[in-house]
């Protein structure tokens, strides 16, 4: 995927920092992404993972091995993202981590690659308009999201229900556990279009962006990823991936 030439732009610096070095000893690159947040992340019929951080993690093992084949994909969720990089277990964490300052403080996080807010999904039948009619009625989140704190700051009467995972939040809201599932743009928009008992009901709600993290006081690895996002943006390449994946919500979205 991404096949643009980019092995010659984005080589990396001569002076190889020591996390790197690592990665290329060991002859493989772990990243944590999603597998139920398409279209970042997902698993195909044939269980290939495909997705936009997909296809990003792809680059950067490409840059460091000229092998795609090198990367290690692992999977993770909202809630065990964080503590699966803090152990080791992956190099990088591209698994749309939205940037708050207390991420700031307990990692490193790269320049933004992606900008979000959260949108309210709901049955296609019910009365609910947006965030604001959710008083006293059970919104569903998931554990470890900034979806439990936007809820809390936006409309604090709502009652929170976490989740382990989207496809719990939308459960919920099918079986009528819950009223309603906040979560982030792009995938409640692509769970609207691809089930039509769903809607997006109201505006897009706080955005924030999107960043790559490593290891607290990894900031070589940083450094080194923001160098290629920063190339591949200014090589147009950043823009025809996003297109790709976000063109037919683009009108909807805060920004690339």
């Amino acid at each position: 995927m991404l096949a643009l030439g980019l092995l010659s732009l984005l080589a990396p610096p001569a002076s190889a920092e020591s996390s790197l070095d690592a990665i290329r000893a060991r002859g493989s690159l772990r990243v944590g992404v999603k597998t139920d947040a398409p279209p970042f992340g997902s698993i195909e019929g044939d269980d290939r993972p495909v997705g936009f951080e997909i296809d990003l993690a792809e680059v950067l093992a490409r840059v460091l091995f000229d092998d795609e084949r090198r990367l290690e994909l692992v999977p993770v969720t909202t809630a065990t993202r964080i503590a699966l990089l803090d152990s080791g277990r992956i190099d990088l964490l591209l698994a749309t981590l939205t940037v708050t300052e207390p991420r700031r403080a307990a990692m490193e996080l790269s320049d933004p690659y992606f900008m979000s807010g959260s949108m309210v999904l709901v049955p296609k039948a019910s009365d609910v308009r947006g965030l604001a009619e959710l008083a006293g009625r059970q919104v569903a989140v998931v554990r470890n999201s900034v979806q439990e704190q936007d809820v809390v700051a936006l409309q604090s009467r709502a009652l929170l229900m976490p989740v382990g995972s989207v496809s719990e939040g939308v459960a919920a809201i099918k079986s009528g556990r819950a009223d309603a599932f906040v979560y982030d743009d792009v995938v409640v928009l692509g769970l609207a279009v691809r089930d039509p008992t769903l809607r997006v009901a109201g505006p897009t709600l706080t955005a924030r962006p999107y960043a790559i993290a490593a290891r607290k006081g990894d900031t070589g690895l940083i450094r080194w990823v923001n160098g290629w996002l920063a190339k591949l943006r200014r090589e147009g390449s950043y823009g025809t991936l996003w297109r790709r994946y976000f063109g037919p919500f683009e009108s909807h979205l805060v920004g690339g």
